[in-house]
């Protein structure tokens, strides 16, 4: 396994530290996990606005959703399910 290292703002850090105690996980896992979705959106040719949209889902913590981080991917799959049926707003 490769061992990188990364800088960001104080105000990410404590972001990805407050994620990470909630999923009661570790940062590297967080951001692994994090790097595994953004891949996977680029092999299946996500657009712009739906990596934008995942990263704002998944990672903001004033939605008043508690459960988007570890239900990620069922609220994903039942937002773009509705936006298929009556199409972009």
């Amino acid at each position: 396994m490769a061992l990188h290292s990364l800088r960001m703002p104080d105000h990410l850090a404590r972001e990805l530290d407050e994620l990470a105690a909630s999923r009661h996980s570790s940062r590297s896992e967080v951001i692994r996990d994090a790097i595994e979705q953004y891949c996977a959106g680029q092999r299946a040719g996500a657009t712009p606005d739906r990596l934008t949209l995942l990263r704002r889902l998944v990672t903001y913590p004033g939605s008043g959703r508690g459960d988007l981080a570890a239900r990620s991917e069922q609220h994903l799959r039942k937002l773009f399910r509705a936006r298929r049926r009556h199409g972009p707003r």
